[in-house]
């Protein structure tokens, strides 16, 4: 992953809100002291405008998941579906469960460039109960990052409405394929 991929703030705060309850305050605090002064200075200044290094992010994460005795990619899925679930029913709700499949669908691109500052996500396919995104002009897309915002996208179908929403990515030369189905 180049250094330089980042994500917006405003998603780093959420994550990092629920990385805090999830480990505890103090255990937090002293996981966060372990990382390079970076990456701890990096999360501490974050504000819902700045961007953050995903590799920073990252890191967090494989320091809280290796302390709690689980996986980064379990611990990554369980709170970016929280925090985006968490999110999307906060402000969306009501509107949720009145839009199509393809409408809910539609609003994915503009979702991925207000959480990365790199990359393009073009809409594919948008059918009932499937649809079909492709990740460009990120050549270098980190799993992390992939698995982030496949996640994100299930936790939005879910707060749809949509029953056992179900992702899977693959990589291409220029970024990355989702492919995402669900039940109605």
């Amino acid at each position: 992953m180049a250094r330089d991929e980042q994500i917006s703030g405003a998603m780093v705060r959420s994550h990092i809100e629920a990385l805090r309850a999830r480990a505890g305050e103090s255990a937090y605090e002293e996981l966060l002291r372990a990382l390079s002064s970076d990456d701890r200075e990096e999360l501490m200044l974050v504000t819902p405008l700045s961007w953050v290094h995903i590799a920073t992010l990252e890191r967090l994460y494989a320091s809280i998941a290796g302390a709690r005795g689980t996986s980064v990619e379990k611990l990554h899925t369980e709170i970016a579906s929280e925090v985006v679930g968490k999110a999307v029913t906060t402000f969306w709700k009501a509107l949720l469960h009145l839009a199509s499949d393809q409408g809910l669908v539609a609003r994915a691109p503009l979702v991925f460039k207000r959480a990365y500052r790199q990359g393009r996500l073009e809409v594919k396919k948008a059918e009932p109960r499937h649809a079909e995104l492709v990740v460009s002009s990120w050549p270098s897309m980190s799993e992390f990052a992939l698995r982030g915002f496949r996640v994100g996208i299930e936790s939005t179908l879910r707060a749809a409405g949509r029953r056992d929403p179900r992702g899977t990515s693959r990589e291409t030369h220029d970024g990355a394929v989702i492919d995402l189905v669900w039940q109605r």
